[in-house]
């Protein structure tokens, strides 16, 4: 196995402008901060210049055939090696076999250490650009225009997605909350959130940030909103640095990995949860491996279906595998993976990783929060339970246009946890759209999840029929009937009637405490007692007088 200090050597070590112009006998022009030419790559016929190198990186990117990468892999690319073989032959020791050729020498980078300072943030940067992040973040929550990119246009409805992946939006006005201090200015464009004219160069952006290992932020990335816009893809310059979703490779053996962040972001959504972009076909950065080479053991790949996708893939699976994990290299049917799901299901994916693993584990949190884990029938209604979300049904009333009951919603709905209570009728669409904000707040989940819960307890609604209840009759005891049929062949036994109700305190009366008396044990005297009731109330009989004992 290659030592990784070796290859960081050859990346830093090697000034890859003067290498291609050796190697290739390109001819580069400055450009901006870097250097640019036509494409050296044989079967790419570039009639303008499209292939731009930068120092300060050290890295290369064309434009025309969408090739780019650090020295190892120009080599790889242009002389059709493996990664060990590139290595060996950009190695000062030689060739890949490790014997010394006859190759002139590789060209020195110079000052390897001024570039690590220009890309290294300091403790007081870090900071600030926390607190630059911590403002879009809010902005996010006050300007619907972010909000509704991530929902109408990606497909992204569980605010706890873009909650984890910690979005925030850029719309200008950062500059109106800036205190006047020209060392905030001056850092502020040193770390690239302000450009040379003090304008916000993530200005209509998406932003999202990129963490080390630490939990810092050193850099963030911008999609612009709109999507006619010359520059859609947006970083704070330097080198590449940090990562996204950084807890996936944390807690699980396996990744998925995607393309781009809204990639990534939409397979969290869809319950996906460890998932991690690499920024873009040539994105894979030292972070990444770094970060890997602790616990990963399999890595699916989901790029965009397109050649450039398909060669980012390959290029990607070798530098894995270099890394002694093993690469799934997964095929979609669409172009990208936000466009897959505006059309498929999650269960579906899962069966696009089923077909290049039989094995994998991968599966999306959605479907299990989905599925139905309780029913339980109770005196009143039932309970229901889908995922970690509970909702108790009590006083359904039905009619020929409404559905009424009581909803009570909770994690746990016999506990003493927050809940959510409220009579709706089931049949109004209104009501179920209101109710379900209500939970969405409770559960931190998704209006769709929720509405979908809903809909299910709508037809349970509908199915319930309570089970009649039984009755159990209590039975005498043979001594307890024994003294029932004492009493009843006791000739005195209306005195002794009449004793026992005077001693509980019912005075006077005393025809009408017989009759009850009679009523409540017997059915068959219900119409004599009836017939006595009217004719003692009549007035041919008026009623007897009371009679009071001591």
């Amino acid at each position: 196995m290659i030592e990784q200090e070796r290859i960081e050597h050859i990346k830093a070590g090697i000034d890859l402008k003067t290498y291609i112009e050796q190697t290739t006998g390109a001819s580069f022009k400055k450009n901006g901060k870097g250097y640019v030419c036509r494409c050296p790559f044989p079967d790419h016929e570039d009639k303008t210049p499209s292939f731009i190198v930068t120092p300060q990186e050290n890295l290369f990117h064309c434009f025309g055939c969408n090739r780019g990468g650090d020295i190892i892999q120009f080599d790889r690319m242009y002389f059709n090696l493996d990664f060990k073989e590139a290595v060996g032959r950009l190695s000062p020791s030689g060739s890949a076999t490790g014997q010394a050729d006859n190759r002139s020498p590789l060209p020195v980078k110079k000052k390897p250490s001024d570039l690590q300072k220009t890309t290294a943030l300091t403790v007081k940067e870090r900071k600030l650009l926390a607190r630059v992040h911590a403002y879009y973040q809010h902005t996010l929550t006050e300007d619907p225009a972010g909000m509704d990119y991530l929902k109408n246009q990606r497909g992204i409805h569980d605010n706890q997605s873009v909650t984890d992946f910690s979005a925030g939006y850029a719309n200008g006005t950062l500059l109106n909350i800036l205190p006047e201090d020209d060392e905030i200015i001056k850092s502020l464009k040193t770390i690239g959130i302000l450009n040379n004219k003090g304008k916000e160069i993530f200005y209509n952006c998406v932003v999202f940030p990129l963490y080390d290992i630490n939990g810092s932020i050193v850099n963030l990335y911008g999609r612009n909103i709109d999507d006619n816009c010359n520059i859609k893809h947006l970083y704070l310059p330097g080198k590449r640095t940090g990562l996204v979703n950084r807890q996936a490779a944390r807690r699980s053996q396996t990744l998925i990995l995607t393309e781009s962040i809204i990639d990534a972001l939409t397979l969290y959504d869809q319950g996906f949860k460890n998932v991690m972009p690499i920024y873009g076909v040539n994105g894979l950065i030292d972070d990444h491996l770094f970060f890997f080479n602790r616990k990963i053991k399999e890595a699916y790949l989901v790029f965009d279906a397109d050649d450039a996708g398909r060669r980012a893939a390959a290029s990607v699976s070798l530098q894995l595998k270099e890394k002694e994990i093993l690469p799934y290299i997964v095929e979609l049917p669409v172009k990208d993976v936000n466009i897959y799901f505006n059309r498929h299901t999650p269960e579906e994916f899962e069966t696009l990783l089923k077909q290049v693993n039989p094995k994998a584990l991968e599966q999306s949190d959605k479907i299990n929060n989905r599925k139905q884990s309780l029913y339980q029938e109770t005196d009143q209604g039932f309970i229901v339970g889908y995922g970690d979300r509970q909702y108790q049904i009590k006083g359904i009333q039905r009619g020929d246009t409404q559905l009424k009951t009581t909803i009570k919603a909770s994690a746990d709905v016999q506990g003493n946890l927050p809940f959510e209570l409220t009579t709706i009728d089931l049949y109004s669409s209104r009501s179920r759209i209101w109710f379900a904000k209500l939970c969405a707040d409770l559960f931190k989940a998704s209006e769709e999840l929720i509405r979908e819960d809903i809909g299910k307890l709508l037809t349970h609604v509908e199915n319930y029929n309570p089970k009649e209840k039984k009755t159990d009759t209590p039975k005498a005891t043979q001594e307890e009937i024994n003294l029932a049929m004492k009493f009843l062949k006791n000739p005195d036994m209306i005195e002794e009637l009449l004793s026992d109700l005077i001693t509980m305190g019912v005075i006077g009366e005393l025809i009408n405490k017989v009759v009850c008396y009679l009523a409540a044990t017997s059915r068959k005297l219900l119409k004599p007692v009836s017939v006595l009731i009217q004719s003692r109330s009549s007035a041919a009989n008026p009623p007897c007088k009371t009679r009071y004992y001591p």
